[in-house]
């Protein structure tokens, strides 16, 4: 009896440690395969559009973002054809996704694939956060010929042509400046018409 008992003693404690050895097992798996993940995620390419979303909406009145104007309205009439300015949407300019390039030209340069419909008087904004890596982006002018002038991002030298929907003319932007519709008001003050035509932010 005394050797059974014993024996039983054995067995129990061989089958506790061959639990705890596969538990060990167990969690050493569980614990590697997450180091994995994360790894992976670490080495995944970012989403496209860096987090960027607008909540722009059609009737939102147009306000300087920048200068000694900036939260003032934008009017056509302190808008002289060649002029660029960064605007926001009035009351939600906390957020950088709003932040768009206001452009004057003669509305005769404006071609294909702008879309036509959404400019006014010469009129045309877009995002004006890069695709490249996002930096905000600069208008350089033509003082003499107004309509060669042109949008560019100085982080890497992006180039856009606001004359044909902000195309990229040089640089390692992947897609254009998403264009979205301006309108002008009876009292010369401007407001947006609808959403951006495409993806803004990163797209790399």
């Amino acid at each position: 009896m005394v050797d059974e008992r014993a024996g039983g003693k054995h067995t129990n404690s061989s089958i506790s440690r061959r639990r705890f050895t596969l538990a060990v097992v167990i969690a050493s798996i569980a614990a590697a395969f997450g180091s994995l993940l994360s790894f992976l995620k670490v080495l995944a390419p970012k989403q496209k559009g860096g987090g960027y979303v607008s909540t722009i909406k059609p009737r939102d009145r147009l306000v300087y973002a920048r200068g000694s104007n900036t939260g003032n309205y934008i009017n056509i009439s302190s808008l002289n054809t060649g002029d660029a300015v960064l605007a926001y949407p009035e009351g939600k300019t906390s957020n950088p996704a709003n932040l768009v390039q206001l452009i004057k030209l003669d509305e005769k340069v404006y071609k294909s694939p702008t879309h036509l419909n959404l400019t006014d008087q010469g009129l045309v904004a877009y995002s004006a956060i890069c695709t490249h890596l996002g930096c905000t982006v600069s208008w350089v002018e033509n003082r003499k010929t107004p309509d060669t002038s042109y949008t560019e991002c100085f982080c890497h030298n992006s180039i856009f042509d606001p004359t044909r929907g902000a195309k990229v003319l040089g640089g390692p932007a992947p897609i254009p400046l998403a264009q979205i519709g301006v309108k002008v008001r009876d009292d010369g003050t401007l407001i947006f018409t609808s959403g951006f035509t495409g993806p803004i932010g990163p797209q790399v």
